[in-house]
């Protein structure tokens, strides 16, 4: 099969056009989503889902507090399921913010039901399936289009809803935190997706690599453990997230040169990211490092990077970040000759 028949592939390659479109329409929805805003600017906001969509819940619980000022946290859905009370024991002051891309997977829309009926927690749903039970049952709901995925991985559903989330938050962050670069976000992401797309299949193309590591902090934690389940989901390789401090206490015991280390380097934390990739470089590590970064020090220690737009902070940049550590999982597949499209004991709605 040729790689662009491939429906993961052209699920990754059109995700920012789908941004644009998802954008408008939330902007046509400005009173509505203020009024929400306004209403439960005083709660915790608990961002929730399963798989790629807790990792998502992750990532957008970082953005989403840091740009909008509001006290938020992210669980998987199943501890609502099991351990209510510790999941939420303060039930009259959070807003469960519940995140599928189906809308359908059983722990979700189970969770987000005993939220609402049983602790009494009003429910956002954030779904590219509008008419599916998580958003048609939600006490409110972030509608935007989506064009479907056909592919049982998550790609431009991971991304295009975390923008929807970002996109909320931007409007209630203040001027000095507001991302200035919505607008043209897209067209950046998709320069640098072309920009590397060819990069990330020579990495993924190197047979004597065969165990990979995701590392980030803050809002790239989640990334890295959304890009450590994309190799695991396409390539069927092992595969391992932490931050990025924490892997020096102990994981770091298991560095040969058959792993590479992909670092997804923050402007926060530019310091200590330099010296880890430095001393992972020094234990026999091989390195890719996603950065914003004007030195030479990435160049040196690094055997590959992806240099990007510092402009945008870290507010906006795992949305240039995303779609590059996509492709990687895809060119890793095509290179043990699986298909991605159909990954081994997988199905694209978990159903329990």
């Amino acid at each position: 099969m040729n790689i662009d028949q491939h429906l993961t592939f052209r699920e990754i390659m059109r995700q920012q056009h789908g941004w644009l479109k998802a954008l408008g329409a939330l902007a046509g929805e400005k009173e509505r989503l203020s009024d929400l805003l306004e209403r439960y600017r005083d709660r915790e906001w608990v961002f929730s889902g399963c798989g790629t969509s807790f990792y998502l819940a992750q990532t957008a619980s970082q953005l989403f507090g840091r740009l909008s000022g509001f006290r938020t946290r992210a669980l998987p859905a199943s501890e609502i399921l099991i351990f209510p009370d510790a999941a939420i024991p303060r039930r009259d002051d959070c807003l469960l913010v519940a995140i599928s891309r189906s809308g359908t997977t059983t722990e979700m829309v189970l969770a987000e039901k005993k939220a609402r009926e049983e602790l009494g927690v009003p429910t956002l749903a954030v779904s590219c399936e509008q008419e599916a039970d998580l958003a048609g049952n939600s006490l409110h709901r972030l509608a935007f289009p989506f064009q479907r995925e056909e592919s049982v991985v998550m790609t431009g559903s991971f991304t295009t809803m975390l923008l929807s989330i970002v996109a909320l938050a931007a409007r209630v962050s203040g001027p000095e935190r507001a991302p200035a670069r919505f607008d043209a976000l897209p067209a950046a992401s998709e320069a640098v997706m072309m920009a590397h797309k060819s990069l990330m299949k020579e990495i993924a193309d190197q047979a004597d690599l065969r165990d990979f590591v995701f590392l980030g902090q803050g809002p790239y934690f989640g990334l890295a453990n959304e890009a450590a389940l994309k190799m695991q989901e396409m390539a069927i390789v092992s595969s391992l997230s932490f931050h990025c401090l924490e892997y020096r206490h102990g994981p770091m015991s298991t560095v040969t040169p058959n792993t590479l280390i992909t670092i997804l380097a923050s402007h926060a934390g530019k310091i200590l990211e330099k010296n880890l990739v430095r001393d992972m470089k020094q234990l026999g590590a091989r390195l890719l490092v996603l950065h914003t970064h004007e030195a030479d020090w990435v160049s040196e220690w690094a055997d590959w990077q992806v240099r990007v737009d510092g402009d945008v902070q870290d507010f906006l940049t795992p949305f240039l970040y995303m779609p590059v550590l996509q492709l990687l999982g895809y060119y890793k597949a095509l290179a043990k000759g699986i298909n991605p499209d159909t990954p081994q004991n997988l199905s694209q709605v978990v159903t329990l």
